[in-house]
């Protein structure tokens, strides 16, 4: 796949919102292309590189409200808007950062957590060897 046809799947992948990952040699350009499709869509871009991340960074520390302990998650997590939330990085992650991203990838939701209508998730990692 070149990269106007990336492009077009991303773009296709958005409008969809249906979660896609770029998977390639490193340095080719994969997060260039998100970055790039979200600027042409007009959309914001959460750019979250998740090899630098803890689980509990994701899913954010836990509050204590009367007898209900809830998760509060983190601030880099969109909130409200439409744009694309970009997983960099995936496959060079830790099994169990993956995990946690795949529960949005997948259920659009992690723990209390939920993506807004607008956004959709992307991901981008580099193929073993």
């Amino acid at each position: 796949m070149n990269t106007i046809q990336a492009q077009d799947a991303l773009r296709s992948g958005y409008r969809a919102r249906l979660p896609i990952h770029l998977w390639g040699a490193p340095g080719v350009g994969k997060s260039a292309i998100v970055r790039a499709t979200a600027n042409e869509l007009g959309v914001g871009l959460a750019d979250i590189r998740v090899i630098l991340l803890d689980p509990i960074d994701l899913r954010g520390i836990p509050e204590v409200r009367g007898d209900v302990t809830r998760w509060a998650p983190p601030a880099f997590l969109p909130r409200d808007g439409a744009g694309i939330l970009f997983l960099d990085e995936l496959t060079a992650a830790p099994p169990s950062i993956q995990a946690a991203c795949y529960q949005l990838v997948l259920d659009r939701r992690l723990g209390e957590y939920v993506l807004p209508e607008g956004w959709t998730v992307m991901a981008a990692g580099n193929r073993a060897g």
